[in-house]
């Protein structure tokens, strides 16, 4: 096998498969381009959605040597009754109070054999998959400090080599997908975010085992008592799925295997537009002086906050 034979997998020598998933790629990204055009909304519920084929994306940008955009897009809201605001419990009076805190919340299931991976080698795929939704979304280093490297050494080196542009500055909404980066003039409270989800094993094509995940994660924001109605004024939801693949074998060049991000889901709620239009994460109260109206007036729908449901899909940060 030679150093630079990254095209080992069965699927990646097929030339027609290829010129077929870059054609797909690039449709879905055009499709989501056209969902992406966020604007303010007169209400406080919002949501991002944006479903986009990782796998076949990142390869025809490997062999293209460019990345391109993939977008994302918002949703609507529904009214409830306003609940008091507590700084120092910022999530009492919404589902996520009842969930973990933090990376407790990132549980991987008992590990079984799966094809022909041992209950060992799946316990293991558990634990790296583990630290890379705990990595993405839960790492002040990165959801705070914008700092993606911890991230990306986590990932199989090729991936990594063909990823960090998507974090280069021109890309914030796409890369919005990838990891939670909170938008700069925005502070979390001091708290621990709330983390609902799970995953599961399965095998792929041979030398791959798929680890699907599918996490919500509850953020709160610092806000100014005395201005706030609902606790949903400070605290935004992102909801993210990521079909990660351990690759492993003869079948893989050596800078191939490792742990991949293939397809991937999102979907955020009760946040800023205006930041999800930059791909960042805003409480709704920071959109106050575009929105008007009262900030507690909306609220939850438990379509929003159970990762057992699917994944919304409507869209409502729109005027």
């Amino acid at each position: 096998m030679t150093a630079d034979d990254i095209d080992n997998h069965p699927d990646l020598r097929d030339e027609a498969w290829i010129r077929a998933a870059n054609r797909r790629a690039k449709r879905d990204i055009r499709r989501a381009r056209r969902r992406a055009r966020l604007r303010a909304h007169g209400g406080k519920a919002v949501s991002a959605v944006a479903l986009v084929a990782i796998a076949a994306l990142l390869f025809g940008l490997y062999r293209a040597g460019e990345f391109d955009g993939v977008g994302q897009a918002v949703a609507d809201s529904v009214e409830t009754a306003a609940a008091p605001v507590d700084l120092d419990e910022p999530f009492a009076n919404t589902p996520a109070e009842a969930w973990a805190d933090g990376e407790a919340g990132v549980v991987a299931p008992a590990a079984q054999p799966v094809g022909e991976f041992s209950a060992e080698q799946v316990a293991q795929a558990y634990e790296r998959v583990r630290q890379a939704v705990i990595t993405a979304r839960l790492d002040l280093r990165v959801v705070r400090d914008h700092d993606v490297e911890p991230y990306l050494a986590l990932l199989a080196p090729d991936l990594q080599d063909h990823m960090r542009p998507l974090f280069d500055g021109g890309n914030d909404p796409e890369a919005s997908l990838v990891v939670t980066r909170v938008a700069r003039g925005s502070e979390l409270l001091p708290v621990a975010p709330k983390v609902n989800g799970s995953m599961r094993a399965e095998a792929g094509e041979p030398g791959e085992l798929v680890v699907h995940t599918d996490y919500l994660v509850a953020y709160a924001f610092t806000g100014s008592p005395a201005l706030l109605t609902s606790p949903y004024d400070i605290v935004a939801v992102s909801r993210v799925s990521v079909d990660y693949v351990l690759r492993s074998g003869e079948g893989f060049r050596e800078g191939s295997q490792g742990l991949w991000a293939e397809e991937t889901d999102g979907h955020w709620y009760s946040i800023s537009c205006e930041a999800a239009e930059r791909g960042f994460l805003a409480p709704w109260v920071a959109d106050r002086a575009m929105n008007g109206g009262t900030p507690g007036e909306f609220g939850p729908s438990e379509d929003y906050f159970d990762p057992n449901r699917p994944m919304p899909t409507t869209d409502g940060c729109t005027r």
